[in-house]
């Protein structure tokens, strides 16, 4: 009797033991699915700093070893040119709003010299967006 319940428990371990190795191959096998998601992530990430950094470069990008690019930024990059470079882009982006105020304003006097009109001296009659468009061609030859 003794020997049978020897061999039950020797019969469970051994099955505790397979179990045991089945969850250390699923635990494995996960944990390659992440290493691989991770290292999917970085190469693009990479891919697109790389990117990035031969935009900066310009024309220059493809004569610019990897190995000469750290020594590219450090006499190419600063702070002042950072700081350069965010000043250039709130300039644009004010810029920008400008530009549509005042193309909605274009757009408003466009349409309402439109329907306001005079007579020329000859009798023809004339619109006020036509007319500036005259004028503006005769002073921007």
């Amino acid at each position: 009797m003794e020997n049978s319940s020897i061999e039950k428990s020797e019969s469970k371990l051994a099955k505790l033991e397979e179990k045991k190795a089945a969850l250390n191959a699923k635990i494995k096998l996960e944990r390659n699915k992440l290493n691989a998601k991770k290292r999917k992530e970085r190469t693009k990430r990479l891919i697109e700093k790389g990117a990035i950094l031969e935009k900066l470069q310009g024309d220059d990008a493809e004569s610019i070893t990897p190995d000469q690019t750290l020594e590219w930024l450090k006499s190419n990059i600063n702070t002042d040119s950072i700081t350069i470079l965010k000043k250039r882009d709130t300039q644009v982006k004010r810029l920008k709003t400008q530009l549509q105020v005042l193309q909605s304003e274009l757009e408003f006097f466009k349409s309402t010299g439109q329907s306001w009109s005079f007579t020329n001296d000859d009798g023809s009659k004339t619109t006020v967006t036509e007319r500036i468009i005259e004028l503006w061609n005769s002073n921007n030859r």
